[in-house]
């Protein structure tokens, strides 16, 4: 062969490799869905080490059955510890947990009337907070600033509390108000630092300020579950019933885009903003999924 068709061939090859290259990082290698979940709720990402936790409701939403658990995910989908968490008779055991948070080495997750603590690593119980006294009926979601801030919502009460894992999980009333209409997904809002807050009831986007203010950024939503933030400011929610998930720009004061239809009950979605994916939980499609938020 000669010499100048040797290196056409080189050069092919090596456009076609590039090309390869291009589509492999175009494309979300990372993206995975998991079936075999027992009425997934709520599913977040350990931005320490990308391993992923599912809490599995397994039963009524508001019934203390003792049959809840949380499961855990390998970073790249491929190994699941299905009862990882809250399922071992003889420790703290799960009813009904649903948002999830995860703050230093502990993954929390509020069930029914008490938030629950487990160290990522092991499974093993860390922290219980009885929350019965509050009069508390159905806690819900749970949000976590950088501080060590957790809160979290009582749907059927409309309330929202605030506990200090700083000073001895030190927990007070937050917000208690009619306006909050069903109180579900929360979030902090990274930029203002205030609390977002989605509603099951009014189907409405809520930003509570510093000074307790309930402000509406967005209504017109049906039966909202959860929501997060992308590392550029969209806000996503999702609409358990409607199995829609929309992306809103400035911090969810901007456009709206509906990004995701046709699912099966999204419920507390989250976003891993390492990989650009969000975390779709479905609760009655019993799966999790991670899709690409660039598609």
């Amino acid at each position: 062969m000669p010499v100048s068709d040797i290196i056409l061939t080189m050069k092919r090859s090596i456009f076609l490799y590039l090309i390869f290259l291009f589509v492999l990082s175009a494309t979300p290698v990372f993206a995975f869905t998991l079936s075999n979940f027992e009425t997934p709720e709520s599913a977040v990402v350990d931005a320490d080490d990308g391993s992923y936790y599912v809490s599995n409701i397994n039963g009524e939403f508001a019934e203390k059955d003792s049959n809840g658990y949380i499961s855990k995910i390998s970073p790249d989908g491929n190994t699941v510890i299905q009862k990882f968490a809250g399922s071992r008779k003889e420790e703290m055991i799960l009813h009904a947990p649903k948002g999830l948070a995860l703050i230093g080495n502990n993954i929390f997750t509020a069930d029914i009337d008490s938030v629950k603590a487990f160290n990522k690593e092991t499974g093993k119980p860390s922290v219980l907070l009885d929350l019965s006294s509050f009069h508390v009926k159905f806690l819900n979601d749970l949000a976590a600033d950088s501080q060590g801030i957790l809160y979290v919502s009582d749907t059927m009460t409309n309330q929202i509390f605030r506990i200090d894992t700083n000073k001895d999980y030190e927990t007070t009333l937050f917000k208690e108000s009619p306006l909050l209409a069903g109180p579900n997904g929360l979030v902090v809002n990274p930029k203002t630092r205030n609390l977002m807050v989605v509603t099951w009831v009014s189907g409405q986007i809520l930003e509570i300020d510093r000074m307790g203010g309930i402000h509406v950024l967005k209504r017109g939503f049906d039966k909202l579950d959860g929501l997060d933030y992308d590392n550029a400011g969209n806000l996503y929610i999702s609409s358990f019933e409607k199995g829609e998930i929309f992306k809103i720009t400035r911090m969810g004061r901007g456009a709206i885009t509906m990004t995701r239809s046709g699912l099966v009950t999204p419920a507390d979605i989250s976003y891993d903003r390492k990989k650009d994916e969000i975390l779709i939980p479905s609760m009655k499609g019993n799966t999790v999924s991670t899709v690409s938020a660039r598609s």
